[in-house]
């Protein structure tokens, strides 16, 4: 994280204090020094924001749904006029051999007094048979398209009337919190300090805390990329008996790697605790700590899947929106069959100092 000192200076020195009784308070403080109500309240107003960023987030969403099934519908309406023609000419050839109109052409080839004729009486069938068989299968083209239009229309109600009802809890959760915050604040008997330390650690937060977050999150998910490459130059790591296989990584090793794939990282901090994997960066002027655990998942792909549990930012808490948006964008899984094509993996165990993960070889 050593750029961010040339990146924040700028807004630190714009944001860099508040007057209260004559003192400077920065507003990236050692959170030890924040009252505890005082850092509570600085992490609801965090809340807030990321709640705005969802909720905007969900808009998108439910616009984009809407959309798809104005585009759906429509669409429909068109297949729907095709679809007619096309049954139609299916229909008077399913009848046709329903009331036996084709068996004078059969009755025209058991008759036929020359070659000739028979083959054009044959010829004549086979334009007929094919055109025949045309009709219905263009029919159930359309049909089949129909179908699957029908299903499609429908899967977008259903994600949109999901995600108008993520979209009323999120409103919901945002209104109660604000309603915290303000109840907080009216409470506190310095209300216009708390609001502008709020505004302050809030922009603080937009400008530069979110982008360096989601930069550090990209560097390691393309880290996490180059991790099988890296297990095949190290073979000590892998190790293997009969059609099992073991991968036991330190957190001194993975340190070591990401520090060699990204310079930012020699101020970032990896280590393994038994249940879950903590990264932790500090620069000074602000600090992150991610907490997360692995799972195994074998849909769409197996794959050892990172899931953060905490995100903490100069010492406050983020919410689960913001950590599930890092998960959405930002892959820190590791795929085995990226290491060996014809391996899975099938157990995954954080121990104290190193992660351990069993494969096998065959499906």
């Amino acid at each position: 994280m050593r750029r961010l000192i040339g990146i924040g200076l700028p807004l630190l020195l714009l944001l860099a204090a508040l007057t209260r009784t004559g003192a400077l308070v920065p507003v990236y403080a050692d959170p030890a020094e924040i009252p505890e109500q005082t850092r509570e309240l600085l992490e609801k107003s965090l809340s807030v924001t990321e709640l705005e960023r969802e909720i905007e987030r969900i808009g998108s969403l439910r616009t984009e749904a809407e959309r798809d099934i104005v585009h759906s519908e429509t669409e429909l309406a068109r297949q729907e006029i095709e679809i007619a023609a096309h049954r139609e000419k299916a229909g008077r050839a399913l009848r046709s051999y329903y009331m036996g109109q084709k068996d004078i052409l059969l009755s025209g080839i058991l008759n036929a007094g020359s070659l000739s004729e028979l083959l054009r009486t044959w010829e004549l069938m086979e334009l007929v048979f094919r055109s025949d068989r045309e009709a219905l299968l263009a029919y159930q083209e359309e049909y089949d398209r129909l179908r699957q239009s029908y299903e499609a229309l429908a899967k977008s109600k259903t994600e949109l009337s999901e995600v108008e009802n993520a979209l009323i809890a999120q409103r919901d959760r945002i209104t109660a919190l604000r309603q915290e915050v303000d109840e907080a604040l009216a409470g506190s008997g310095q209300e216009a300090y708390l609001r502008q330390l709020m505004n302050e650690m809030q922009a603080y937060w937009r400008n530069v805390g979110l982008y360096e977050v989601r930069e550090h999150f990209r560097a390691l998910s393309k880290a996490m990329g180059r991790l099988p490459d890296w297990i095949q130059q190290n073979p000590g790591i892998m190790k293997t008996s009969g059609l099992k296989a073991t991968i036991t990584v330190t957190d001194e090793q993975l340190n070591e790697f990401i520090r060699s794939e990204d310079g930012r990282f020699e101020q970032f901090e990896i280590s393994f605790v038994p249940g879950k994997m903590v990264l932790e960066g500090d620069n000074g002027s602000l600090s992150v700590r991610i907490e997360g655990h692995y799972t195994l998942e074998n849909e769409p792909q197996n794959a050892i899947l990172f899931h953060v549990d905490k995100l903490v930012f100069n010492g406050l808490e983020l919410p689960d929106t913001t950590r599930a948006d890092l998960e959405r964008e930002f892959d820190l899984g590791f795929y085995p069959q990226r290491l060996i094509k014809y391996v899975t993996a099938d157990t995954v165990d954080i121990q104290e100092g190193e992660l351990v993960v069993g494969l096998k070889i065959g499906k």
